[in-house]
């Protein structure tokens, strides 16, 4: 018979032997390939997500860095204005009011917060007056003052950087023209140091290599804060990278990219926004090297994960080959040949039993769903959302969204993108078993007709710094108000919802009496608690439809929603008594403050949120030119019926004594 044919045997068993090894070498590579794509799917998905979020970050601090900028120059420039309005008012104008304008100037100057000098010069450029006094006598050189001679336009003029020949420090300058009956009389400029930029930049939370800069449109460099030592940069000097000045070329109101920046040689991702209202751009960069540590971190781990798994499908196939040749020598026939066999299905089920152990690791969560229902599911998915060995086999993936509106989102999203042959990524909110949400960040890709798989990973942590750093921003960090940011948004809004003729939203610009002095006496922390406790009691008075915002010092502002005619005045009367009433400090000692408020409402032609404030504000310093305790309504407030004292300041306290 010819299978007793001891050649034709060996010839069948070489055969076969030849085309195992072939099939166990396919398998191999084919192994090779699926590892090679998943680690290569997880380590992309898992970069875009750091990418996300390094630029997020970016971007967060370049917004709050432009609108603290922003908002520090507008105050600096109302200043400047209200200065010239009194100037205008009052009439000084000539050599001979110099002592009257030195007193106004120096009482202005210490109104505002990181300026160097306040100063004006005449019509020749001789500096005549200012604070603090100095030594050179005219600024007819500086490129500022001739463009002050020249300007005509309702925006102030911003210069710099250049160096100040009165303290020798670097310097930008806010400039106004002063006009005397429409002819040019000189020019009134503020200069703040290029430092009181950079400690702008110190107030957030910088890691280290992160960097902030403040440029000009020429991109000159005005300030910089890079934590970590190396290169600052120097003031008036250009030097950026190819990246960031096609960048601002193309989009010069804001955007983001990545590059090696040249002061410092370090790569950062990087975002800027324009300064609104000024020619100034703010750049916030996050070091990539410390950003992205934990994301190389994880793709050597993956990595070697994977390596480890295909050198043991390697070993597993060197083995069989091993097996087939011992086989060959050894000839047992039959018994030899069936013991091969089952040797061979062994290894590969051990080699299966490895891939297993690949796909349930303990770093990635990973499903299989039909129908989104679960077929398959590793230890890592389970462990992720609380639940036991199999317990969610055959379950709908309804039952591990947060809610019903999310799961419906999620398959309109996705399943369309899938059909397609696209990946879908996204953030979502999922149930544990024991009821506590998380974040997870899913990524799904298509298998077959029926079937896809899905990767989720725990982003919970991610998402809640980022949620903490959106409230910072728009929240004071001493009382949790509102902030200017903020405040602007809830006017905005206030606004946009007069819905009736003569509904009105009011703007109630307050600054507390007598605070400087419970500083002094007492010391800041007692200063801090007072503010606190002022804020509390503030918000307390308002209805649920108004914003009480703290915008810096003592400084508090009053958002009060569409009210008819003149309602305002009940509301700012209980929230003027609550801040009269004496507070009593931890040690037992009491304390009282006032307050002096200025109003404006929307009834004044103004629908701008910044002009609305800045129009309240006027109208407080107003308040505070005619004493402690006083209120000062918009003279625009007075074609109202119900105003019969507008354009004149109130006594505070006998509003809030009238509400009882």
């Amino acid at each position: 018979m010819p299978n007793s044919n001891p050649q034709s045997l060996v010839d069948r068993v070489v055969a076969k032997r030849g085309r195992l090894m072939r099939w166990l070498l396919l398998a191999n590579l084919l192994v090779g390939l699926l590892l090679a794509s998943l680690v290569w799917s997880v380590l992309q998905s898992t970069k875009r997500g750091y990418e996300t979020r390094a630029l997020n970050l970016a971007e967060g601090l370049a917004a709050v860095a432009q609108l603290n900028i922003g908002s520090e120059l507008a105050q600096v420039d109302s200043v400047m204005q209200a200065t010239l309005d009194d100037m205008q008012r009052t009439g000084l104008r000539s050599a001979n009011d110099g002592p009257a304008i030195d007193a106004l100037l120096r009482s202005r100057y210490r109104l505002l917060k990181g300026v160097e000098s306040l100063r004006m010069s005449d019509e020749s450029g001789r500096v005549a007056w200012g604070w603090p006094s100095t030594t050179f006598t005219s600024v007819a050189d500086r490129e500022y003052f001739q463009q002050a001679l020249n300007h005509r336009g309702d925006r102030p003029i911003l210069a710099g950087p250049f160096r100040s020949r009165a303290s020798g420090h670097w310097v930008i300058a806010v400039v106004r023209p002063v006009l005397v009956s429409g002819r040019f009389a000189g020019a009134m400029y503020a200069t703040l140091t290029v430092e009181h930029f950079a400690q702008v930049f110190d107030r957030y939370d910088l890691g280290l290599g992160d960097a902030m800069a403040l440029r000009t449109p020429d991109l000159r460099l005005v300030a910089r804060r890079s934590p970590g030592g190396g290169s600052q940069g120097d003031a008036g000097t250009v030097s950026v990278s190819q990246q960031l000045a096609d960048a601002v070329a193309a989009k010069p109101s804001g955007g983001a990219f990545v590059s090696r920046v040249a002061v410092d040689g370090m790569y950062r991702t990087t975002a800027y926004r324009a300064v609104e209202g000024w020619p100034l751009t703010v750049f916030a960069g996050v070091s990539n090297d410390r950003f992205f540590a934990p994301w190389y971190h994880q793709a050597w781990q993956v990595g070697l994960m994977a390596a480890l798994a295909w050198a043991l499908v390697g070993l597993a196939t060197a083995a069989v080959y091993r097996f087939g040749a011992r086989e060959a020598g050894a000839m047992q026939a039959i018994t030899a040949h069936a013991l091969a066999q089952r040797q061979a299905q062994q290894r590969i089920g051990s080699l299966l039993a490895e891939q297993t152990a690949m796909l349930n690791n303990d770093l990635v969560g990973m499903i299989k769903l039909e129908q989104r229902m679960i077929t398959w599911r590793n230890r890592a998915f389970e462990t992720l959302l609380g639940y036991g060995d199999g317990e969610l086999e055959g379950q709908p993936m309804r039952l591990l969204y947060a809610d019903e509106e999310t799961f419906h989102r999620v398959g309109r999203e996705a399943y369309p993108l899938l059909l397609s042959g696209a990946n879908y990524r996204a953030q979502v909110r999922m149930r544990r078993k024991s009821g506590d949400e998380l974040w997870v960040d899913l990524n799904g890709m298509r298998l077959s007709e029926h079937e896809t798989f899905w990767m989720a990973v725990d982003a919970t942590a991610t998402r809640e710094a980022h949620d903490h750093l959106s409230h910072a921003a728009r929240h004071d960090a001493l009382t949790q108000l509102p902030n200017r940011v903020l405040l602007l948004e809830r006017l905005q809004q206030g606004l946009a919802a007069r819905r009736r003729p003569g509904d009105e939203v009011a703007v109630c610009y307050m600054d507390l009496d007598g605070f400087k002095a419970v500083n002094d006496a007492h010391g800041h922390d007692a200063g801090d608690l007072l503010l606190v406790e002022v804020a509390r009691r503030m918000a307390a008075q308002v209805r649920t439809t108004d914003t009480v915002a703290r915008i810096g010092g003592d400084e508090f502002v009053l958002v009060l929603q569409p009210l008819a005619g003149d309602g305002w005045r009940k509301v700012l009367e209980r929230v003027v008594a609550a801040v009269n009433a004496p507070i009593v400090l931890p040690d037992g000692r009491q304390v009282q403050v006032g307050a002096s408020a200025g109003v404006a409402t929307s009834s004044a032609a103004i629908t701008d949120p910044a002009e609305l404030l800045s129009a309240a504000d006027r109208a407080m310093l107003a308040a505070k030119r005619g004493g402690k305790g006083r209120l000062a309504v918009a003279p625009d407030e007075c074609a109202g019926p119900h105003s019969p004292t507008c354009g004149a300041t109130l006594d505070s306290s006998a509003l809030a004594s009238s509400d009882s």
